[in-house]
């Protein structure tokens, strides 16, 4: 009945509550937003970080795989020393066992 005499306060006050939590709403989506939008850039962030560290990794890998390679040629070449000192020993034991079998000799017939 107030209605109908023109008193429109609680209409009026439901139109404004409306308003309210129509703003409010709007107002938490863009906070929500802000937010995500902050995330995003921190987990951005963290990923640049991950790329670099992976990149520093495939770098001590590739030092390491030629660190590898240098001992693998050093090993080869220590291979080869002990290879030439064994032939060297066989032939000096070939050469005393030689010697040890020969008839003296003097300096004349020499």
């Amino acid at each position: 009945m107030k209605k109908l005499v023109g008193n429109t306060e609680i209409e009026d006050s439901l139109q404004k509550l409306d308003k309210l939590t129509q703003e409010e709403a709007r107002m938490a989506a863009a906070e929500h937003m802000r937010i995500t939008r902050n995330v995003e850039e921190k987990v951005q962030d963290v990923g640049c970080g991950v790329e670099d560290v992976r990149k520093r990794i495939q770098g001590v890998d590739d030092k390491v795989e030629d660190v590898g390679m240098v001992v693998q040629d050093v090993d080869e070449r220590v291979q080869s020393v002990g290879d030439n000192v064994q032939d060297i020993n066989h032939k000096l034991d070939q050469a005393n066992r030689s010697s040890s079998h020969r008839p003296a000799t003097h300096h004349s017939d020499v």
